[in-house]
């Protein structure tokens, strides 16, 4: 199961976590200033794409590069997710996704959602957090006491069930216009999320 990891620009980008959640196998993709952060940590990705914008073209990279007009309806994100797919890679996880520009941090939640409904997997990581979105059963292992949240996302409502949290739930439906599913944690070594009907976006995350 060979994973792409996709890195992306945000000022909020902990090193540190990237890290720690890379494989050596894990094919590496900067998405346009992503690059700034494996520079820092002394790693080479094996492609950069992007229109160049919060960067400056990488003239002295060796690897692969895909340069993009500055006039586009992709995102920078969302044009390596879709080169990604197409070389046939079905698992993700994207770092740099996360804080700085609220509206750059939901455009990455419907990328999420993309990647859903093209039937990979896939999550957002942030420092002490991460996010997914689920549209079956998910198993949360080994995060025992962290804050955990639930919403609808990309659709008025869900019904879930919760198994091994705080507040448990069967068949419980969630609406778009009321957070319910917010604060919740998980008190499991073994937590389930199972999405009967609908879509769900999941936050994990420590209790600041």
């Amino acid at each position: 199961m060979k994973r792409c990891i996709i890195i992306g620009s945000s000022p909020e980008t902990d090193t540190e976590t990237i890290q720690k959640n890379i494989g050596k196998n894990d094919f590496v993709v900067c998405a346009d200033g992503g690059r700034i952060f494996t520079e820092k940590i002394g790693l080479i990705p094996d492609m950069i794409i992007g229109d160049f914008d919060s960067s400056p073209f990488p003239k002295d990279f060796q690897g692969e590069i895909i340069k993009l007009p500055k006039m586009k309806d992709d995102t920078d994100t969302m044009y390596c997710v879709k080169e990604c797919i197409k070389r046939g890679y079905h698992h993700f996880t994207l770092f740099g996704m996360l804080g700085g520009r609220e509206d750059h941090t939901y455009a990455n939640l419907c990328t999420l959602l993309y990647l859903s409904r093209c039937g990979c997997t896939a999550r957002l990581v942030g420092a002490e957090r991460e996010i997914l979105i689920t549209e079956s059963q998910t198993k949360i292992d080994h995060q025992n006491g962290l804050m955990f949240s639930i919403f609808p996302f990309g659709c008025e409502k869900c019904v879930v069930s919760l198994h091994g949290f705080l507040y448990e739930l069967e068949k419980g439906t969630l609406t778009a216009d009321f957070p319910l599913g917010v604060s919740n944690e998980i008190v499991s070594d073994s937590a389930i999320v199972t999405v009967h009907e609908g879509t769900a976006v999941i936050y994990i995350g420590k209790n600041n």
